[in-house]
């Protein structure tokens, strides 16, 4: 009688994304208290996102639909801590790698949030943060062609 009450949620669902997604927009401020649950859903974010490319468009159609990478960089600009702009450093720079569909990849470097992330003036006093920060940018100039930068780069006229 209480089983079905206990029952898991499937890792590899699209409800796992929508109850991850959830969550990352509920937080306020990411701080000592929070950090590791934000760290480890965004990891989890990254791993579904990038299976769903692979495996089932309805990932990504909801990751786009939810704007997660406004999430991303509003969850950055929170962030008290350095480990949590590791860990999206760390999450950008998987899905960037992983992700085959071109459709996928026009949609991550077409809005601002991936340049944001680029010029974020992060403390790069930190070794191990600058050691992600230069893992995300090969991770963008992996997935550069004459078509994909035009989405990127910016240019007057």
């Amino acid at each position: 009688m209480w089983f079905p009450f206990w029952r898991s949620r499937d890792r590899f669902s699209l409800d796992e994304l929508r109850y991850l997604t959830d969550q990352i927009m509920k937080v306020q401020i990411v701080n000592n208290v929070n950090k590791d649950f934000v760290i480890e859903a965004l990891r989890s974010i990254a791993e579904l996102i990038t299976y769903g490319d692979q495996h089932d468009a309805a990932f990504f159609e909801f990751f786009m639909e939810k704007q997660v990478m406004g999430e991303f960089v509003r969850i950055l600009k929170i962030s008290r801590t350095s480990i949590v702009s590791l860990q999206l450093l760390q999450t950008m720079s998987i899905m960037i790698q992983n992700l085959k569909s071109e459709h996928s990849i026009y949609y991550m470097f077409s809005n601002e949030h991936i340049n944001y992330f680029i010029t974020y003036s992060f403390d790069f006093r930190n070794e191990e943060l600058l050691s992600f920060y230069i893992s995300f940018l090969r991770a963008i100039s992996g997935k550069l062609n004459k078509n994909t930068i035009s989405v990127l780069v910016k240019t007057r006229n």
